[in-house]
Parts: C-alpha cells; sequence; structure tokens
C-alpha cells in the first residue's frame, strides 16, 4: 500500500512547457502502469517505447500552435523541488453528443503522492468544478472511487478499448 507523502511535502501546479515533455511521459506511463497494469502488461504499455511515444505525444501536445495544443488545457504538478510528479489534461468532451463540455482526459499522480491533495488540485485545474465528463476503466475501482469524491457518477455510457485488449471504459459525469 503506498504512503502519502509527509504533510511538510508542498507541491505546486503550473502550466507545463515542450521541455517538461520527458518528464510528464515518464508520470504518464508509470500512472499508467499503477492504473492498468493488472490489466494490460509488456514493454508496448510500460516499457522504453512506451516511454518515447508518450515523450513525442506531450511535445505535440504543448506545442503551440498544434490542434491539440490550442483545444486542451495542461497542467504540470511539481513536488517542492520543482520535480513533476502529476499531470492533468483535458479538452473539449470527444463523445458524439457532447455530455459535458469539458472532459477530463488525463490523471496521472506519481503514487507517493496519493492521498496528498495533488490529484484533486491537478483536476480542478483543468476542469473547474463545473460539469464535466471523464472515461475510466471498469476495472479500475480506486480511480473510479477518487472521481466519486470529485462529484463524478457512472451514466451507464460505456465502451470497448480494442486496440487495448479490450479494455472496457465507462463514462462518469458530473
Amino acid at each position: 500500500m503506498p504512503t502519502a507523502p509527509a504533510p511538510d511535502r508542498h507541491f505546486s501546479i503550473d502550466i507545463p512547457r515542450p521541455q517538461d515533455a520527458p518528464a510528464l511521459a515518464r508520470v504518464h506511463v508509470r500512472g499508467w502502469q499503477v492504473a492498468y497494469g493488472h490489466l494490460l502488461e509488456g514493454e508496448k504499455f510500460f516499457g522504453r517505447p512506451a516511454i518515447d511515444r508518450r515523450t513525442a505525444q506531450w511535445r505535440t501536445w504543448l506545442t503551440a500552435g498544434t490542434p491539440a495544443h490550442a483545444q486542451g488545457i495542461y497542467r504540470i504538478g511539481r513536488d517542492g523541488a520543482g520535480l513533476p510528479v502529476g499531470l492533468a489534461a483535458s479538452w473539449p468532451s470527444r463523445d458524439p453528443e457532447p455530455v459535458r463540455e469539458r472532459e477530463l482526459s488525463l490523471l496521472y499522480i506519481e503514487q507517493a503522492w496519493f492521498g496528498s491533495g495533488l490529484g484533486r488540485a491537478l483536476a480542478e485545474s483543468v476542469i473547474g468544478e463545473g460539469p464535466a465528463s471523464v472515461w475510466v476503466a471498469e476495472d479500475n475501482p480506486r480511480a473510479r472511487r477518487f472521481y466519486e469524491k470529485l462529484g463524478f457518477a457512472a451514466d451507464g455510457a460505456a465502451h470497448v478499448e480494442e486496440h487495448l485488449g479490450n479494455l472496457r471504459d465507462i463514462r462518469m459525469v458530473r
């Protein structure tokens, strides 16, 4: 069971820059491993190829002038020393008939920061406190409980991620 950071550890949230891409990729891939390690396996998801792919993805998202940069809201959580320990992103809803204006698209924090308030702060920094949606793996009870604490509830919508070995996602809204 992971432990929360000591109470005297502080974090800050700011807007990431393209040079943060490698660190964001590492946090992203480790977040996937914690969230989906019981459902997925292999270098493709958790090894060097995954980190390289995520680094390129983050560089694109953070580069001014790209569509992803224009539509996304991105935040990075840093520990007291300024090292990246979390990330969040939101985009306009991808649903054909938007249930909510914003979709919490990414939220990952280092496991040592679970229970610290960083996850909530990052989520609120990209979606505020208003209506939003999030897609989450049905077999990820920890994440589902976290989103429930943020006011989200499953609305019955689901889809299967075939490229992820038929991983079933459910939509939660608030």
